[in-house]
């Protein structure tokens, strides 16, 4: 969400100008009739749709907040679970297969951190991800040769790997289809659209531009914050990969290349 600011204040412009047009078709229109009736028309309508609108769009915005941060605290408890895996396998140098294990852990964070990084979210090469983090919980089955020790680590590690694993499935899931419908979406533009031509219906007075423009602004930005929220997986609000990149290996910086001395 780097550049989500930029491009919820451009919505916030583009809805005032919309707004701003549509008032001004609807003062075309109610100049043709009686200011006061069309006044006191404009109020009673204005008020009952504001409030269904205002309504509608607190449940849907409180929703869309509550399923992105569900998708942040799941991608934070993902990183943590993994963590703890490579710490059990770091722990065990008495595993005859630790080395690969610990090498399909990094593996995994890093296709967990492409898949988020792509458009379309971690639908790509899921099927090799999840393949992958199966074999990883294989390989640490129960044996009956092994020590009170061992069996102990393998049992967190499959502990572990039940949750990473409904984790993942939540995340494929939830990646599929957005939170808010197009239904909602048509209804928002509606509401938009009537309640911006019915403030034609007021004087054009300074005082009353000013407000009906902060409300264009309010509410093209609601829209994008909606939209943004009710899908973490894509952009614009795609949430930050960061807790999966803390567990992959530093990259090592290049070396400078030595120059001959004869070079010249």
């Amino acid at each position: 969400m780097n550049g989500f600011p930029v491009y919820a204040l451009l919505t916030g412009i583009a809805a005032t100008l919309i707004g701003l047009g549509l008032q001004f078709l609807g003062r075309m229109l109610f100049a043709r009739h009686k200011r006061d009736d069309s006044k006191e028309l404009a109020g009673v309508v204005g008020l009952r749709v504001s409030a269904i609108f205002g309504i509608a769009v607190g449940l849907i915005f409180a929703s869309s907040a509550a399923h992105l941060m569900e998708a942040k605290r799941n991608l934070q408890e993902e990183a943590r679970l993994i963590g703890t895996l490579k710490f059990l396998a770091a722990e065990a140098p008495e595993l005859q297969n630790r080395g690969q294990i610990q090498q399909n852990l990094v593996e995994f964070a890093t296709r967990s951190v492409k898949e988020l990084s792509e458009p379309t979210g971690p639908s790509e090469a899921r099927r090799a991800t999840s393949h992958l983090l199966l074999e990883t919980c294989r390989a640490m089955a129960l044996d009956d040769k092994d020590d009170a020790q061992i069996r102990w680590t393998k049992a967190e590690f499959q502990r572990s790997c039940s949750k990473l694993i409904d984790l993942r499935g939540t995340k494929i899931i939830g990646s599929r289809e957005q939170l808010v419908t197009p239904p909602f979406w048509v209804f928002f533009v509606v509401c938009f659209c009537f309640l911006a031509f019915l403030f034609g219906v007021f004087e054009p007075r300074p005082l009353n531009i000013v407000f009906a423009c902060l409300f264009y602004f309010a509410t093209g930005v609601t829209g994008v914050i909606i939209f943004a929220s009710s899908d973490p997986y894509r952009e614009p609000g795609q949430i930050s990969t960061a807790p999966l990149q803390m567990l992959l290996p530093e990259k090592a910086p290049p070396q400078p290349t030595e120059v001959p001395a004869n070079a010249n």
